[in-house]
């Protein structure tokens, strides 16, 4: 049977090609994923508040698999609105579907930077400036200090997608310093999880990304605790 250990519902913004290749590098055995999608082609923070009421609602057809956890997958469509907004939008969903163990990727993203102790941090992301500039004050709201954070300004999740894997050392190398303990790579439509062993032994520090925070948390919420080699220290130590 397939999903013996869980079954896992994950919600992607419908323009990102990244979402489900990375996650089934991740999937231990006995774990089963599903996938639906919500509106989102990527943009600005105006195009994130449209994307923003069809979550919820987007959730039901997910729910219909019966599944042990769900994740809302897509970093800003978790943050644009605030500090806390990201648990505002589980509250929606276990409101409205019963409580049904669920997280999302900033919700991920802050829970894999707490477990590493994290004080001071380094953004990297192609984001829109105006969306990065808010995953800066959402994470600095959250208790950890950016000390830096870039921006690509990618229009669309489809060209966040087009990024190389070689590019990824460049554009942490343009926010990293000797202060911060620990690198987040933010954004689900990048290209991230075959990267992260080498950028963290480059950079001698762990490297959270969007992807790998996400399936990590969702994993954790249901016990698979499974320690998975090949895709960073925090699969490994939590």
């Amino acid at each position: 049977m397939y999903g013996w250990r869980a079954r896992l519902g994950v919600l992607v913004p419908s323009a990102i090609v990244v979402t489900e290749p990375e996650f089934n590098l991740m999937t231990p055995e006995g774990v089963s994923i599903h996938y639906h999608r919500t509106a989102f082609r990527g943009g600005n923070m105006k195009d994130l508040e449209k994307a923003e009421a069809g979550i919820v609602d987007a959730i039901e057809l997910l729910t219909h698999i019966q599944p042990s956890a769900i994740a809302i997958s897509g970093t800003a469509l978790s943050f644009f609105g605030g500090y806390a907004s990201d648990k505002k939008l589980i509250e929606k969903i276990k409101e409205k579907y019963g409580d049904i163990p669920a997280t999302t990727t900033s919700t991920a993203v802050i829970e894999a930077l707490n477990r590493f102790g994290v004080k001071k941090v380094a953004i990297a992301t192609p984001y829109m400036e105006d969306v990065a500039r808010a995953a800066a004050k959402f994470v600095q709201d959250s208790g950890i200090e950016v000390l830096n954070i870039n921006w690509r300004n990618k229009k669309t999740a489809l060209e966040t997608g087009e990024i190389p894997l070689t590019e990824l050392p460049a554009l942490v190398a343009e926010v990293e310093t000797p202060e911060s303990d620990a690198i987040l790579i933010s954004c689900t439509a990048l290209h991230t999880m075959a990267a992260i062993e080498s950028l963290e032994k480059e950079f001698q520090k762990p490297v959270v990304t969007s992807n790998q925070a996400t399936m990590w948390h969702l994993l954790r919420l249901v016990n698979v605790n499974d320690k998975i080699e090949g895709y960073g220290q925090l699969f490994r130590e939590f």
